[in-house]
């Protein structure tokens, strides 16, 4: 490949940025996702192509529309305004488009089997339980606050309100939302599955402190839309990271020789 300092990708001021230049920087930070999405781009089609698997101009023309709809492109002055700002042609569009219809209908087909077997296999793990915890330091502290709350009566929230150290669950009474039983602790997960919604387990000893935790209610999962829509994703991504591990890559864009200096010219010179 040729020197990419002979290549300008840019002008600033009147001053020509070359190719190698633009990189620089990138390859220093590690800001290279682009190549990623290239490479991505490239395992899809080959994987479309080797299942034989095409998008049909009906399915192009859906998939545009849709596009259209979530950028809110309802006409052809906003469409073109849309195109201009990010220096695409039509035909780069249509040509995107293309593309992620393509890795939709190959995830389509790579998932049509799949999707029950997934979570007759994992179903646990798509349980969920909404909770609430109340977090201290201490494990003293802990247990005495459990047995206000059990042998006391004492309100859960209003002790997580004055006592709780967690700054994202303190002023709505220790609330914490739906969590899903992949995410919690084991000790935690056993405990939470084990008792009724309205009990207070606890206290566990976790990264940021001693928790106690008040079960407000438990969600055994459903294969239902939402769910076989996040299996799906899931199937497809082992799927792709299995194809993205075997494949053969070789990047000569980041592989270039680095241009020759003035110092380095001389030095050659005196040698």
């Amino acid at each position: 490949m040729s020197d990419l300092s002979e290549y300008v990708a840019l002008e600033v001021n009147g001053e020509e940025i070359s190719l190698y230049d633009v990189l620089l920087p990138a390859k220093g930070d590690g800001n290279l996702e682009f190549l990623q999405e290239a490479i991505n781009a490239a395992i899809i089609r080959q994987e479309a192509a080797r299942l034989a698997i095409e998008v049909s101009d009906e399915e192009l023309q859906s998939a545009a529309d849709e596009f259209r709809a979530a950028h809110e492109l309802y006409d052809v002055a906003s469409t073109d305004a849309w195109l201009a700002a990010r220096r695409l042609t039509f035909e780069d569009w249509e040509a995107f488009i293309e593309g992620n219809a393509l890795r939709q209908k190959l995830c389509d087909t790579i998932t049509a089997d799949k999707i029950e077997q997934h979570f007759a296999v994992n179903k646990l793990a798509f349980d969920a339980a909404e909770l609430s915890r109340l977090v201290v330091s201490d494990e003293d502290i802990a247990r005495e606050l459990r047995a206000q709350i059990i042998e006391e009566g004492a309100d859960f929230h209003s002790l997580a309100r004055t006592y709780s150290i967690d700054a994202a669950t303190r002023l709505a009474g220790g609330y914490a939302g739906k969590v899903k039983r992949a995410d919690m602790e084991a000790a935690v997960e056993s405990s939470v599955f084990g008792a009724q919604p309205g009990n207070v387990v606890g206290p566990f000893k976790l990264e940021d402190g001693w928790h106690l935790i008040k079960i407000e209610s438990l969600h055994r999962a459903d294969l239902d839309d939402a769910l076989r829509k996040t299996i799906k994703a899931e199937v497809f991504a082992e799927w792709f990271e299995e194809r993205l591990r075997k494949a053969r890559i070789k990047i000569p864009l980041l592989e270039v020789i680095a241009p020759v200096t003035e110092s380095e010219d001389l030095a050659v010179l005196n040698e």
